[in-house]
């Protein structure tokens, strides 16, 4: 009786691990096959304002001065 329960046990693991593996395969090749097709676009930073500027010039006096 205790060899059929681990005989079982090991047939229960082995099939959730090889789901677990398959899993992993699939989503990766998923994964190519999406961003070759839709290929992530960069974003442009924003040019900085004005008022960011003139923090800036602020921040770096002060550090000059330190």
């Amino acid at each position: 009786m205790i060899a059929n329960s681990v005989v079982i046990m090991v047939v229960g693991m082995a099939v959730v691990f090889s789901f677990l593996i398959l899993l992993v395969v699939l989503m990766s090749v998923l994964s190519g096959v999406v961003l070759k097709f839709f290929p992530e676009k960069e974003k442009e930073a924003p040019a900085p304002s004005s008022a960011q500027a003139e923090i800036a010039a602020a921040i770096a006096v002060a550090y000059s001065r330190s």
